[in-house]
């Protein structure tokens, strides 16, 4: 288990570099506004997708329910976080900087949305089935 928890660290803190760099010029206490509630954004939309996954799926321990939440929430936060975070922040940084027309905006807030529903999709479905796969493990 420490080796997972080393491996969610590294790659969060991954993710923030990552993110900082995409928010390029943008004023330092803003970039680290900007990250946090962005990773908090993204950590209600990944709760959001794992209580869906979960409908149908029977806990006889809640405990054991928590501890998988907590898990795949931190683990697919980090995983959403690279896939939508550095792209919102790089719009950001050239709103900022005036380095977007406003059609090209709305393309890519267009684009960012058909990609956050395909991810959701997606991801209800997986976690829906890691969930499952699990309880089978543990009910042998």
């Amino acid at each position: 288990m420490p080796v997972i928890f080393i491996i969610i660290i590294i790659l969060f803190l991954v993710l923030i570099g990552w993110t900082w760099h995409s928010l390029g010029s943008i004023e330092k206490k803003e970039k680290t506004i900007c990250i946090i509630v962005g990773i908090i954004i993204v950590y209600l939309i990944t709760f959001v997708i794992f209580n869906i996954s979960k409908i149908g799926i029977y806990y006889e321990d809640k405990t054991v329910m928590k501890v998988i939440r907590n898990v795949f929430g931190i683990i697919f936060t980090i995983v959403n976080g690279y896939m939508i975070l550095p792209y919102i922040f790089k719009k950001l940084d050239q709103i900022k900087n005036d380095e977007i027309e406003k059609k090209q905006l709305i393309k890519s807030l267009i684009i960012l949305i058909i990609v956050i529903v395909i991810i959701a999709i997606f991801e209800t479905r997986y976690l829906g089935n890691i969930q499952k796969g699990i309880l089978e493990i543990m009910n042998r």
